[in-house]
């Protein structure tokens, strides 16, 4: 795909104890697009938040509430009720082979190890869907579930905070212009050195 989506899901977990960590950069994204965009989330029967954009062809946002490993639920429920295609759904999520703060879109491809593209990938029978990718690099020990569950720090926090906005930006460029036009203007950026 390379068109303009029109369904975009950050993935994250539900629940305060989630809130600000690593592992739920799709949700941060997404409210602070919603925010940017004056969307408003409300409770959805998709198992999730859902927020629309006004237009011809709406812009629809979602954070699915099912817990990261699930993610797919929401998506195909939401994806069916909506009518939407799964080439026209780009995911918002974390990636621990990124360095801290680069980001990265691609039209489609492997869940590379993330499990809610796992889910995703399975509940929608396709690969086809885009994703963009948001660096959490690497745990310093090997301990990668207590680093996704826990919030950046210091250099981290600076660096993640940078590339939420720069995500935000992709977003609005991929939704006015096409996934194709928002990989060439932001693939390869990187916080600056």
């Amino acid at each position: 795909m390379s068109g303009p989506p029109r369904l975009l899901c950050g993935l994250g977990n539900p629940g305060l104890e989630y809130h600000g960590t690593r592992h739920n950069i799709g949700f941060r994204v997404l409210d602070t697009f919603a925010r940017e965009e004056r969307f408003a989330f409300r409770r959805s029967p998709y198992q999730g938040y859902l927020a629309k954009g006004s237009g011809p062809s709406p812009l629809y946002l979602l954070k699915p509430t099912t817990f990261m490993n699930l993610s797919g639920r929401s998506v195909r429920q939401a994806v069916q009720a909506l009518g939407i295609a799964p080439e026209e759904v780009l995911c918002v999520c974390d990636d621990l082979d990124l360095p801290t703060g680069q980001i990265r879109l691609r039209a489609e491809g492997s869940a590379g190890g993330h499990n809610g593209l796992k889910s995703i990938i399975s509940e929608l029978g396709t690969q086809r869907f885009a994703r963009l990718r948001i660096g959490i690099g690497r745990p310093p020990d090997d301990d990668v579930v207590r680093f996704v569950l826990g919030a950046a720090r210091g250099e981290d926090a600076v660096r993640l905070a940078w590339a939420v906005d720069l995500a935000v930006e992709c977003l609005r460029t991929a939704a006015s212009e096409g996934i194709e036009a928002a990989m060439n203007a932001f693939n390869g950026r990187s916080y600056p050195a």
